[in-house]
């Protein structure tokens, strides 16, 4: 249920707008009088349906909302609406069927929808034109659906009552978008989609057909749609971390896109880009920007191309490669296609204390004496491995979520530190709290190099100690999260590079050196712990009442001892 200072701010904005587009500072004019954060107010009126976002056509970095009228509303499919829905999935498939199905579904379905609705305003927009003349420029738009060689369509609809239709269509639809879709055959061959339509889950999925079967997706907007597959991905973190899948929290993906600061016309890298959520992040922080990702798992990696297909983003702004980046870099070819060989900005959350990854592997990659010229680590930790490969593509920045161990470990690992530092390629050192990753208990860091560090900053290095900087998990009990006030007041930290007694110091290189290259953040910056306040009057009369009872006993004592010394 919508909040009523939410319901008000809708009614100012259809005062003043009616049903005519407007921008956020249009908004902001109209409810910064009664309103602090407009961008909040904004958000919960789209999320709840009662605002329409949408990007401007001429200038791509600006949001355009609409009010949405009440009818419209009544029937409107709202994120609050779409995320019950897959809760309902959810409770289906409990520990029965893999949960990657409710991710497949949602994905064929959100398509479905979305290219007939297309379909449609192509044929308003061509009336001229045949069905397969506009089947083929909706291909051309949306994905192909369409197979012209068959003459046939393979939208949800058209396949939802006949199991194997349905999964002939999603492979006919792998083959008919390659080059976009690879990789998900192996994700349809995974689940066991195939043989759950014959064995004793049949129901099971046919249940979640019926359920995606009640709703249109075509009304949703791309936001929606990808918060929504990540809110699966989030949903099944913490089982599947246990079996060693790992996601990176949402907040921790925001407070690098707050660190990394996307800029217009930047390329993103993430060499182990899992599902893709932290280079979505950055997109959303701006959406003017090339993302590129790797990711050695064939599966995850297809779903990363999935994610990034519901968040309405451009094959040509986003391109993901399976692959293992450490030995052999795929994304580099796509580099080379935008005439670059570095990004501007690298983010990642590789796998901490990788083994495996000797000095004989490493030397599989054609530039690992570029790449790793530091040296190699040890063969029982792959992060400062990571550290490297990201350092050498990485033109400006990058910010890096790894263990807390990669800052004081010594012999290989010390050596390369050492050069790091030595360089001045670290800027800022951020100790997170604890219990906010799935899939481990201990606080991670967030390494963040810099090849352009401003005068201030040069021979110089940022620690910030966050470990206090949490809330507790509003659904997982035995995790922390990060809260939007404490993304601010670390982002601002970072921004203007000063000290702040107990959160954060600005330290020399030279302290670093005396100190062996130890990047530990409780070295340099620890918190002020909260003493208890003390009432001085109070403790003094506690003190003098013992004090008193004190000598009273004494008193005692001492009149026994004399009537035994007459005794005597």
């Amino acid at each position: 249920m919508l909040e009523p200072r939410f319901i008000k701010a809708y009614e100012i904005l259809k005062e003043k707008f009616g049903y005519f587009p407007f921008t956020y500072e249009n908004a902001e004019k109209v409810l910064k009088v009664k309103y602090e954060n407009v961008a909040e107010v904004l958000s919960k009126l789209v999320n709840a349906g009662y605002l329409e976002k949408k990007q401007d056509s001429k200038d791509k970095r600006k949001k355009i909302y609409r009010i949405v009228d009440k009818m419209e509303k009544i029937n409107r499919l709202t994120k609050d609406k779409l995320i019950s829905l897959l809760k309902q999935g959810a409770d289906l498939i409990r520990t029965q069927v893999d949960y990657k199905v409710l991710l497949l579904f949602l994905f064929y379905k959100a398509i479905s929808d979305i290219y007939l609705k297309t379909v449609e305003k192509l044929r308003e927009e061509h009336k001229d034109l045949d069905d397969e003349d506009v089947y083929i420029l909706a291909n051309e738009e949306v994905l192909e659906l369409y197979d012209i060689e068959n003459n046939k369509l393979y939208t949800w609809n058209n396949v939802k009552n006949s199991p194997e239709e349905f999964i002939n269509a999603l492979n006919r639809i792998v083959e008919l978008n390659r080059g976009k879709l690879e990789g998900l055959q192996e994700l349809i061959r995974r689940t066991g989609l195939p043989s759950l339509f014959e064995n004793e889950n049949k129901y099971i999925v046919q249940q979640l057909i019926d359920l995606f079967s009640k709703v249109d997706l075509s009304s949703v907007d791309y936001d929606i749609l990808g918060d929504a597959y990540e809110w699966i991905l989030n949903y099944f973190a913490p089982t599947k971390a246990k079996e060693g899948e790992v996601y990176t929290p949402k907040e921790v993906n925001k407070l690098l896109a707050y660190i990394i600061e996307p800029k217009d016309g930047d390329i993103i890298l993430d060499p182990a880009c899992g599902s893709a959520s932290m280079l979505i992040e950055q997109y959303k922080f701006n959406n003017n920007v090339v993302l590129v990702g790797q990711e050695r798992n064939e599966v995850t990696g297809i779903l990363a191309k999935l994610n990034i297909i519901l968040h309405g983003i451009t094959p040509s702004n986003a391109k993901i490669f399976i692959g293992d980046s450490l030995v052999n870099p795929k994304f580099e070819s796509f580099l080379k296609e935008l005439k670059r060989d570095k990004a501007n900005k690298v983010v990642a959350n590789p796998p901490w204390n990788q083994d495996g990854y000797t000095e004989d592997v490493l030397k599989n990659n054609p530039k690992h004496s570029e790449i790793y010229k530091y040296g190699f680590p040890n063969k029982n930790s792959a992060d400062w491995a990571w550290i490297q490969l990201i350092n050498y593509y990485t033109q400006e920045k990058a910010g890096i979520v790894i263990d807390t161990g990669a800052l004081f470990r010594g012999g290989r690992e010390r050596a390369i530190r050492k050069k790091f530092v030595d360089e001045d390629l670290i800027d800022a050192v951020i100790l997170l709290p604890e219990k906010i990753f799935y899939n481990a208990q201990a606080p991670g860091i967030i390494l963040v190099l810099n090849k352009n560090k401003s005068e201030e900053r040069k021979g110089k290095i940022l620690f910030i100690n966050a470990s206090n900087e949490y809330i507790n998990h509003p659904e997982i009990r035995r995790l922390n999260k990060l809260s939007d006030e404490n993304i601010e007041k670390i982002a601002k930290a970072y921004k203007k590079f000063k000290d702040v007694d107990g959160f954060c110091k600005v330290v020399d290189i030279e302290e670093i050196k005396k100190n062996d290259y130890n990047l530990n953040v409780s070295l340099y910056v620890s918190p002020i712990e909260e003493g208890e306040e003390i009432d001085l009057k109070e403790v003094y009369n506690e003190l003098n009442k013992l004090h008193n009872e004190y000598l009273n006993k004494f008193e005692v004592v001492k009149s026994y001892l004399e009537e035994i010394n007459k005794i005597g």
